[in-house]
Parts: C-alpha cells; sequence; structure tokens
C-alpha cells in the first residue's frame, strides 16, 4: 500500500481522468450528432416530399395566372359573378394546356408509328432485341471500367428501376402540384391573409422593399419564362422543318427535343445533336448525320446570335460565365428543375447587387459634394471675415 501511495501522482492522475473523460464525451456528442443528422435527414426527406409540389404548385400558378387573368376579361368578362369567371378561366386554361401537351405527344407518337409501319413486328422485334442487347453490352463494358476504379453504378435492372421509381414519383409530384395551383388560382384568400400578416409584422419601408423585390423578381422571371419559351418553339418548328425537308427520319421528333431541350441554355445543341446522333447510327446513314448536323448547327447559329437576344436580353442581361456557374449550381441543388430556374435567379441577384452598388455610389458621390460644398462655404466665410477685418483696419 506503501508503494501505490508513493507511485500514485494527483497531478497525472487527475490528467488521465480528464482525457478519458473527454474521449467519452466526445465520442457520447459525436453518437448524438450522429443520431440527430439521421433523424434530420428523415424530416428533411419528409419535408421536401410535402414542399415539392407546393412549390411546382406555385409555379405553375405563377405561369399560368396572366393566362386567367386574360381569360377572365374576354370570353368570360360578360359573366356577372367574379367567381364563376374565375373558374371558367381556370377551366379553359387547364383545357388549354392539357390540349397542348396531347398535341405534342400526339405528333410525337404519329412521327415514330409511322417510321416503324415500314417495318414488319418481326423487324420491330430484332431491333429492339438488338438494341436492347447492345446496350447490355454497352453497360457492362461501363461497370466494368468503373469496377476497376472500385466505383460501383448496379446492374442494369437496378437502373430502370431507379427510373421507373423516378417516374412514379415525378407523376405523382406533378399531380398534387396540378391539384395545388388549381387551389391556388381559384382561391385568392391565402393572398389577402399573408399580406395581412406582413402588414403586421413589418414596417411600411420594409414593405416598400419586399414590393420592390418583387417587382424586380416578376419582371426577370416572366422576361425569361415567356421569351425562352417563345425561343423554344422557334427553334422546334425550324429544327422540325429543316430536318423534314432534308429527309431526316424522325425530324420531328428531334425537332421537337432540340426545343425543348433549348429551354436550358447550352442543352438545347446537346440534346439535338444526341437525338440526331441516335437515330442517325440507328439507320445506318452517315450522309444523312452530316447534313442533319449542318441544319441544326445553323439553326443554333441562328438561335444564339439573332433570335434569343431578342427574345431575352431585354429582361435578363447575364454574361456567359455566369450564365454557365448558375447552370452548375441550380443542377446540383434542384436537377433539372434547378437548372430551368437558375439563370434567373442569378439575374435577380445581379439586378440586386447592381442595386446596391448604385445607390452606395449614390451616398459616396453625396457625401463627397457635401464635403466639397462645406470646403467651399468654409473658405468663402474665412475670406469675407479677413476682407472685414482689412476693411476695419
Amino acid at each position: 500500500m506503501k508503494k501505490l501511495k508513493e507511485l500514485y501522482n494527483r497531478e497525472y492522475a487527475l490528467k488521465t481522468f480528464y482525457v478519458v473523460s473527454a474521449a467519452m464525451l466526445i465520442f457520447l456528442l459525436g453518437w448524438f450528432v450522429y443520431y440527430l443528422f439521421g433523424q434530420i435527414g428523415g424530416a428533411y426527406g419528409f419535408i421536401m416530399a410535402v414542399l415539392k409540389p407546393l412549390i411546382l404548385g406555385l409555379v405553375i400558378t405563377y405561369l399560368l395566372s396572366p393566362l386567367v387573368k386574360k381569360f377572365m376579361e374576354k370570353p368570360f368578362g360578360s359573366l356577372k359573378k367574379p367567381a364563376l369567371r374565375k373558374i371558367a378561366a381556370v377551366i379553359l386554361t387547364f383545357v388549354l394546356v392539357i390540349a397542348g401537351w396531347c398535341l405534342v405527344l400526339g405528333i410525337l407518337g404519329f412521327t415514330v408509328t409511322r417510321s416503324l409501319s415500314a417495318f414488319s413486328f418481326a423487324d420491330i422485334k430484332e431491333y429492339v432485341m438488338l438494341m436492347a442487347n447492345q446496350f447490355s453490352k454497352f453497360w457492362t463494358t461501363i461497370e466494368k471500367q468503373l469496377a476497376s476504379m472500385n466505383i460501383s453504378l448496379g446492374s442494369v435492372g437496378d437502373m430502370i428501376g431507379r427510373i421507373f421509381y423516378g417516374l412514379k414519383n415525378g407523376a405523382t409530384t406533378l399531380l398534387f402540384a396540378t391539384i395545388f395551383s388549381i387551389y391556388f388560382l381559384l382561391d385568392d384568400s391565402i393572398r389577402r391573409y399573408w399580406k395581412s400578416t406582413l402588414e403586421v409584422f413589418t414596417s411600411e419601408s420594409t414593405r416598400a422593399k419586399m414590393s420592390a423585390f418583387a417587382a424586380d423578381a416578376d419582371r426577370v422571371f416572366s422576361g425569361y419564362i415567356r421569351g425562352q419559351t417563345l425561343d423554344a418553339l422557334i427553334v422546334a418548328i425550324m429544327s422540325s422543318v429543316a430536318l423534314m425537308i432534308a429527309g431526316v427520319p424522325y425530324a420531328i421528333v428531334i425537332g421537337i427535343l432540340t426545343g425543348v431541350g433549348n429551354l436550358v441554355p447550352y442543352v438545347g445543341p446537346v440534346v439535338g445533336f444526341g437525338s440526331l446522333i441516335f437515330v442517325c447510327l440507328a439507320e445506318g446513314s452517315v450522309k444523312i448525320l452530316i447534313i442533319g448536323g449542318i441544319i441544326l448547327a445553323l439553326v443554333m447559329l441562328i438561335d444564339s446570335n439573332i433570335i434569343n437576344p431578342r427574345m431575352i436580353s431585354s429582361n435578363v442581361e447575364v454574361h456567359p460565365v455566369l450564365v454557365i456557374v448558375a447552370l452548375i449550381a441550380g443542377g446540383r441543388v434542384g436537377g433539372v428543375v434547378g437548372m430551368l430556374v437558375a439563370v434567373p435567379v442569378a439575374a435577380l441577384l445581379k439586378l440586386q447587387f447592381e442595386k446596391y452598388v448604385d445607390k452606395k455610389r449614390r451616398k459616396r458621390a453625396e457625401a463627397e459634394a457635401m464635403t466639397e460644398n462645406g470646403v467651399d462655404t468654409g473658405t468663402e466665410t474665412g475670406s469675407e471675415t479677413l476682407t472685414g477685418t482689412s476693411a476695419g483696419a
């Protein structure tokens, strides 16, 4: 016992106790953070599952509300009850939107079936099996190459399962978003409620700033969406007609895909040339590939230098480098939807930054002007004082 007391050192014992306690505390904190983030991750997934259709519904409402307002004036302006006018306008708007999508899908289906009508059922079956085998071999080669780098993508079946799962979730989100948008278009009580709530919790100056920001956002987003949609429509028509004249197979399909891809900057050419290459390789025609490539290149050249600047530049002025950065960030955050809204968001942020810089510049100019006026006034006063003194002498 005496030897143990001699070996015992209080200072070292305390240090050991502190080290062990700190290690246990770090372990417990790490476990708690891991558990907390697991719960937060589950809550985040649940919240996003609810917010996605809600946000998409608000976007659909924003896009369709101008059309609803026009229909409330014409042809339903003669209806006496405002609620009845709004119901009729909303119904007509969604009928036209659904009819437009059905028309596009019908054109695509007609083009594909007409092209496939030249083949017999056995030929189509053989072609599909050949393409499936080629794709399977291609995917297996990619898996082997990635496996050599310790990267796994899963089997083709898993990939197809993920695609169908994503399509199911997308269809469900779109369905609920449509229901939300119909409700938002018909009911103005939500807007009135939040407007009255803001009046209680914010000052008049804050509401003025928020109104100015909302006006800027509306101008940028509406201008960009309107211009980009018209630009995509023109590109789709030009590409389809030119490719049909040149005798390119599935010309309408390629043109529509090019136009849809053109909704996102720099994506339209990739989609257009990619679909053209796929079709021409399937047909085994290098000549058509060259002709179609020249046509698409000319369409993109006309679009980038004439059509697109006239459609969008008056509302959205963003440097190409900023556009690329915004697309990367938008795709990382929100996927395809994020890429669609990345450019107007970047344009809005750029506009707000320029306003802030102009405000600071005006304040500095005013301060410099006041300083110069003060110096001039002081100099004049000193001169008058000296003049008076000389006269008195």
